[in-house]
């Protein structure tokens, strides 16, 4: 397959499922769903709303911070971005096949920092490890 090709279909497969996904879950709402929603969102307090998400992006990003942490001492210094992109893909797979997060943020760290598989998983491992006896 030509590579332009592929990289095209990789960016707009994606995005085409987002938008039939939310396409077909709006479809199926009722007229007074639709009015509910509109309720909260003209009553909601934004303020919170905008706090829970700055401590969301703020957990995901620590948890990218200290993934570096735990690679720096094998000797690998992954850029931030990658580190944070592997760590949303973990979370995203994990809704779909629970535990496969981990398998593939190692995939990922490897393809794009070249950091040898056996040696992200390790940490993420190592991870793990530490949080159970905490």
């Amino acid at each position: 397959m030509n590579k332009k090709i592929k990289k095209t279909s990789l960016i707009i497969l994606p995005i085409a499922l987002g938008v039939f996904l939310i396409w077909y879950s709006i479809a199926k709402l009722s007229q007074s769903d639709i009015q509910s929603i509109k309720t909260s969102f003209q009553t909601a307090n934004y303020w919170w709303v905008a706090l829970s998400l700055a401590l969301g992006i703020l957990s995901h990003f620590s948890r990218a911070y200290r993934w570096q942490f735990l690679l720096e001492p094998l000797g690998y210094k992954p850029r931030f971005a990658n580190s944070v992109m592997a760590v949303l893909i973990a979370y995203l797979l994990n809704l779909f096949i629970p535990r496969s997060g981990e398998f593939a943020r190692a995939a990922t760290i490897k393809k794009y920092d070249k950091i040898p598989f056996d040696k992200a998983f390790g940490t993420i491992v190592a991870e793990r490890v530490a949080y159970e006896i905490m």
